[in-house]
């Protein structure tokens, strides 16, 4: 039986965080509003307004207030309104030794992240659709394409559940055992190297997730953003988000896996070596990962039509 492994991951990773909370989302809630807010600079004017006439209807304004929305559902029970059938669309487990990502083998029933975000990109790009739903989708795309770029989203090892099995210590620390190698890529690397911190319930300081996100904004090129920006969308959504998943998978093998030290003592030490090579992985993945959701926004927002009013 499967469980929700990618949220198995503590808050508490480096020294100054509250470790109120049980369970830890993808990039943390910084790096889901980082990417958010790369996005959000890269919308067009259409995309920009029909997102905002949506995200009004819960009294927000941006898209970094929603981006860790699908987190928070899936930990609420779902005789209290929550939705904890969905912790599963989060990720996708493809093996560090498979090629690529396959569908009967990694998603036989549809229940992970590369079916459910094309899903969700159909519905919030059908005019017809209630408001409301259309509103939901949206979230699940900001965060979704967040999930889907970092790396141990798209893979396990020896079925380590995405990292979240291999015990860890990060600078000399375990924070009471809770440490792992999938903690230390949703968000330990991110808030060692920014001082950035997520407080409990996934809260962030937005104001200074959105100063680092100007910073690696700033950082990306007018190549790169033309590289990085799929042709097609929304048609092609199917092939390009199982193409990220591809990436992502590639990263862990090669990177996540492979610099990972060797354990002393008992357990991994990660610490300068490994971030170094860490970290240019993760903020390029949250560059990407800003670009491409802009990419779907624009493509998918644009061409939707006027808002069901209903």
């Amino acid at each position: 039986m499967r469980t929700s492994h990618r949220f198995l991951s503590a808050l508490a990773l480096t020294t100054g965080l509250v470790a109120a909370a049980p369970h830890a989302n993808a990039w943390g809630g910084n790096g889901h509003a980082i990417v958010a807010d790369i996005a959000q600079a890269h919308l067009t004017p259409l995309a920009a307004q029909r997102a905002h006439d949506l995200l009004a209807l819960e009294g927000h304004a941006s898209l970094d207030q929603v981006a860790s929305w699908p987190d928070t559902i899936g930990h609420i029970p779902k005789s209290k309104g929550g939705a904890p059938e969905t912790l599963r669309w989060h990720y996708v487990d493809i093996d560090v030794t498979a090629p690529h990502y396959d569908a009967a083998r990694d998603c036989p029933d549809g229940a992970c992240v590369v079916v459910k975000l094309p899903a969700m990109i159909q519905t919030l790009g059908d005019s017809a659709a209630p408001r409301a739903r259309r509103l939901e989708a949206l979230k699940w795309i900001v965060h979704l394409v967040g999930d889907l770029h970092q790396p141990l989203h798209a893979a396990e090892r020896d079925h380590d559940k995405g990292g979240n099995g291999v015990k860890i210590t990060y600078f000399g620390q375990t924070h009471a055992g809770h440490m792992n190698l999938h903690s230390a890529w949703d968000e330990g690397i991110l808030e060692h190297e920014t001082g950035l911190r997520t407080g409990p319930h996934y809260s962030t300081d937005l104001a200074l997730a959105r100063a680092e996100a100007d910073r690696l904004n700033a950082a990306i090129t007018p190549a790169e953003i033309q590289a990085w920006t799929p042709a097609n969308l929304p048609a092609t959504a199917a092939p390009v988000v199982e193409g990220w998943a591809n990436e992502s998978h590639a990263l862990a093998r090669d990177v996540v896996y492979a610099d990972l030290p060797a354990a002393t003592d008992g357990l991994p030490a990660l610490g300068n070596a490994y971030d170094k090579a860490a970290w240019p992985v993760i903020q390029t993945r949250l560059e990407q990962a800003g670009i491409r959701l802009a990419a779907v926004l624009n493509a998918t927002l644009d061409s939707a039509g006027a808002s069901a009013n209903h």
